[in-house]
């Protein structure tokens, strides 16, 4: 499952799966870009993983801001291979409890974010006629999830735009993918609790999963590697449930 030279772009690339991902496609071959939404973000996986050829701070929920960063990236190292679309935001809260301006942000980063990077990156894909998108969803969009309704609508928002996407772009040899994680040790999980108590909550979860543990980012990295790289050539259209067995259908 080599990617050499390939140029993969991961939002979202800082902490938690997006910077297992960035270091696994490293470690294949890939040059790699990663985005983050704070330029702290940006400093602390520069430093944490300096193989990395270009990292900068942009707010995918920003239309403007993704053109401006694509750009950058075509400048920097030439045309995107492969995009993986990672940058995510959730907490847990009742429904009739949240505001909207809560909604317009969960929408904003994991709905209308894999919209405006895909469409600042694919005409350059079609233009190649070659690419490769993975968008990392959640089970939570496939099923639904108590506490976060409105970012499990966007999830599956994602997971129906990939879809339908993947259906337009595979005449030009671009493939779309999805991979739905189920409960990741990442700093969101552990920090988005209402009592802050982190391992109570991911110890309630454990007994749901079959496998009895909840994933490690490097574990849906791999997945989500697999499916961006030449190895997963011909397949299109999919979601990959990586949640230890938590969702079966």
């Amino acid at each position: 499952m080599r990617m050499d030279n390939m140029r993969v772009l991961i939002t979202g690339g800082a902490r938690g799966i997006g910077r297992a991902a960035a270091e696994l496609a490293l470690a294949q071959g890939a040059r790699v870009a990663v985005w983050a939404l704070h330029s702290e973000s940006v400093e602390e996986v520069k430093t944490a993983v300096p193989a990395i050829h270009w990292a900068d701070a942009v707010d995918v929920g920003e239309r403007d801001a993704v053109e401006r960063g694509v750009k950058k990236i075509l400048e920097a190292m030439g045309p995107i291979d492969v995009l993986i679309n990672n940058a995510g935001y959730t907490l847990t809260s009742r429904f009739l409890e949240e505001e909207p301006a809560y909604w317009e942000r969960v929408i904003a980063t994991n709905f209308w974010g894999a919209v405006y990077t895909m469409r600042a990156v694919l005409p350059h894909m079609v233009q190649r006629g070659q690419g490769s998108i993975v968008n990392v969803v959640s089970d939570a969009g496939r099923v639904g999830m108590a506490g976060e309704a409105v970012y499990a609508g966007a999830k599956g928002g994602v997971v129906a735009f990939s879809k339908s996407i993947a259906q337009e772009m595979a005449r030009h040899q671009i493939r779309v993918n999805c991979v739905a994680p189920g409960p990741t040790r990442t700093r969101i999980l552990e920090s988005n609790t209402e009592d802050g108590d982190a391992e109570k909550l991911i110890e309630k979860m454990i007994r749901r999963i079959p496998l009895r543990r909840i994933a490690e980012p490097h574990e849906v990295a791999e997945a989500v590697l697999f499916l961006a790289s030449p190895a997963a050539s011909h397949i299109t259209g999919q979601v990959l449930s990586v949640s230890g067995g938590l969702t079966m259908i």
